[in-house]
């Protein structure tokens, strides 16, 4: 009742650097009403954070069993 349908609202992704080498990908979908949630894939940890729509980390996970080396 409470998910939002695969490609309902658009999704954006954008490459994070930390001293020119990339350390992240921070995702933000932007769903109705203005609303826009937030998550970002740390790369050295493989931990991805999500923030709520009023910026506030709402939760955690590791993803390191899925994490395909890529980059």
């Amino acid at each position: 009742m409470h998910q939002l349908l695969p490609n309902a609202f658009p999704l954006t992704e954008k490459l994070l650097r930390k001293q020119g080498n990339p350390c992240g990908i921070f995702y933000c979908l932007h769903g109705p009403r203005s609303i826009r949630l937030t998550a970002v894939f740390d790369i050295e940890t493989a931990r991805v954070l999500f923030y709520d729509s009023t910026g506030q980390r709402s939760g955690t996970r590791c993803v390191k069993d899925l994490v395909v080396t890529a980059m």
